[in-house]
């Protein structure tokens, strides 16, 4: 993949306050400031962005791109959940990119999952966000046992030390 080249996918944009590292989100934050409800979830006019194809039929974004997917929002929010299985299906028809996404929603990982899904597709990435010791361990678990072939761990904000070690070990992306 070519990790040098990014696009930024936000199929959605918004959701709820979820923990105590979502005080200060710079969305609900954005929101505030131009004048939008960062808790009203809304399909955004890029949603169909990596299937976009141009007029001879070849995708409008070249195979080996990596998406940062849902970065105004969180790809399992509950008011997604309509919308999710169209997103599955460009995420799969996407073979040749890559898909990274963050949560904070990890319990909500396997509703709805693709009935292809398996143990996980090889072109996604799923990190499981936590901000302090009691996140990591309310979540690393249920991110430890769920079905993905490419997982990482990011502690934003860090609002706290965490010990992370019985987490680690060859599951987790290094």
């Amino acid at each position: 993949y070519n990790f040098d080249m990014s696009i930024m996918w936000n199929l959605w944009r918004g959701c709820r306050k979820k923990s105590e590292g979502c005080a200060n989100c710079y969305m609900h934050r954005d929101g505030e400031r131009f004048g939008f409800d960062p808790c009203l979830v809304r399909k955004n006019l890029a949603f169909d962005l990596p299937v976009r194809k141009n007029r001879r039929n070849e995708y409008k974004i070249p195979g080996g791109e990596l998406f940062f997917t849902c970065f105004t929002s969180d790809f399992l929010t509950e008011e997604a959940d309509a919308w999710r299985p169209e997103a599955w299906d460009m995420i799969r028809a996407r073979k040749d990119c890559a898909f990274l996404f963050l949560t904070k929603r990890i319990e909500r990982f396997t509703i709805g999952l693709p009935p292809d899904w398996g143990d996980g597709w090889d072109h996604v990435m799923v990190c499981c966000t936590c901000e302090n010791q009691t996140r990591a361990d309310e979540r690393l678990p249920i991110f430890l046992a769920a079905p993905l072939k490419w997982r990482g761990i990011v502690c934003e904000p860090l609002l706290g030390p965490i010990n992370m070690s019985a987490y680690l070990g060859p599951q987790i992306a290094q």
